[in-house]
């Protein structure tokens, strides 16, 4: 039976397309969602990757997807995709036509295809990925509220990956039911050309250098977020009301909302295999840092890294959050203890960038609405978030801790266990800084003490 916040969630927020879930008449054991906008042979290679799972077949929600003032050669993609499913897969079963959604036999389940990529289907101007992504979730969510889908989880991926054989069973020891979302370990497939790849392990240092950081200083925030790594229990989904319609950064914006709600899982297995590729799609993301990384006059060469003293101050900032919450009292007694002289810490510019975030008046409110310590502090850090964490850091940034070149912030960061070491070559480095994010799946992430599941 479903709960209540996933009957509300279908009711009021559910992309239409859900209700066509209602005519599959067929029961899975799990389900994989997978956007698809501008792909070429890497897709088929994704969709021949979708291992067997232990609870029965798999269902694979295709969302082909584009706007109308997408670039021509996402649309000639998109129409190259739509005629070789036609071709290699059997007649499908149309199960609507305002848009088209078609579900097909494949070896081990079925692809139920939504193609939001044709005239007077597009996504809407200023939505991409984000959307297509809450369509394919919502229309599995529905599945699964209506017993279609025998596993708790969503699986989410993108089109560029290949999924290790054991990408179900991966799930088995995690707890849905205290648990927000888990997030597979992964790796890059990186370009034969050397300066690509050279730019690629640069950036997946970078990523695991963010998030290594995020954990030594202590944030509740220390996960990779990537919609193509990530599986989310229906019950979570719903009861944060889904993904973002954004066409950049739903994943970022999902796992922030996640955090809040349990406990974010970070696995250790086999990792999904992510294509290291030149992107101009959306803003940021590997893509988009590898087509600058290669293609402007910095280059590869003067690649920097956040200052290692960003995180010591950040750091220094959640010790005192967590002395307000233990001992309540104002936010002005835990500041004034901070040693001022110490010239690794700038309280002053701390202090400033605290100021512009509007931290100390969201302290205040949270102390005169918490009655006790653990409620206090799921309020800090509710407000503390993945975002203003960001934001946190490119302050103080700006305002005079400035990024360093990568060697010497691997050498002088306390967080890499590359002290000495970071004249090796960039492959080993981050080889290196894989294997110490491994060691973060021990314990999971996320704000603490909120039990996920919902009232049936």
């Amino acid at each position: 039976m479903s709960s209540k916040a996933t009957r509300q969630y279908l009711e009021r927020h559910a992309e239409p397309e859900a209700r066509d879930a209602a005519t599959i008449s067929e029961t899975f054991g799990h389900v994989l969602i997978v956007p698809a906008y501008g792909e070429g042979d890497g897709l088929f290679q994704t969709l021949g990757s979708v291992p067997g799972g232990p609870d029965g077949e798999v269902l694979i929600v295709l969302v082909l997807n584009a706007r109308e003032d997408s670039p021509p050669p996402v649309h000639e993609a998109n129409d190259a995709a739509r005629q070789r499913l036609a071709r290699e897969l059997p007649q499908g079963t149309s199960l609507s036509e305002n848009p088209a959604i078609t579900l097909h036999v494949m070896p081990g389940g079925r692809l139920l295809v939504i193609d939001r990529a044709r005239p007077g289907h597009f996504l809407p101007a200023k939505q991409g990925v984000g959307l297509a992504r809450k369509i394919g979730n919502d229309i599995a969510l529905a599945l699964h509220a209506a017993g279609r889908i025998r596993s708790p989880w969503l699986g989410n991926t993108d089109a560029d990956v290949l999924l290790p054989k054991d990408y179900f069973e991966q799930l088995a020891p995690v707890d849905p039911a205290t648990t927000s979302a888990s997030i597979y370990f992964f790796d890059h497939r990186f370009a034969a050309d050397p300066e690509l790849a050279e730019a690629g392990r640069l950036y997946e240092i970078s990523l695991r250098y963010y998030v290594l950081g995020l954990a030594w200083a202590g944030s509740p925030y220390a996960y990779q977020s990537m919609g193509s790594c990530l599986a989310i229990p229906a019950e979570a989904y719903a009861s944060v009301r889904g993904f973002p319609k954004k066409n950049a950064a739903e994943d970022f914006y999902v796992l922030d909302k996640l955090a809040k709600f349990g406990a974010i899982q970070r696995l250790a297995g086999t990792p999904i295999q992510l294509d290291g590729r030149l992107s101009d799609r959306v803003p940021f993301g590997t893509g988009r840092a590898l087509t600058d990384m290669t293609t402007t006059k910095r280059g590869v060469a003067s690649y920097r890294l956040y200052h290692p003293l960003v995180f010591a101050h950040l750091a220094a900032w959640l010790r005192v959050l967590e002395a307000i919450a233990e001992k309540g009292g104002n936010v002005d007694q835990p500041l004034e203890a901070l040693p001022a002289g110490n010239p690794f810490l700038r309280a002053d510019l701390l202090q400033e960038t605290l100021a512009s975030l509007g931290a100390f008046e969201a302290v205040r409110e949270a102390i005169a609405r918490s009655k006790d310590p653990e409620t206090l502090r799921r309020h800090l850090h509710t407000w503390f978030d993945a975002f203003r964490t960001l934001r946190f850091i490119h302050e103080m940034r700006d305002g005079g801790l400035k990024s360093l070149p990568w060697r010497q912030a691997l050498t002088e960061a306390p967080f890499t266990n590359l002290s000495g070491s970071t004249d090796e070559e960039t492959e080993t480095l981050r080889s290196t800084l894989a294997e110490e994010e491994k060691k973060l799946a021990a314990t999971p992430a996320g704000v603490p003490a909120h039990a996920v599941q919902g009232e049936s």
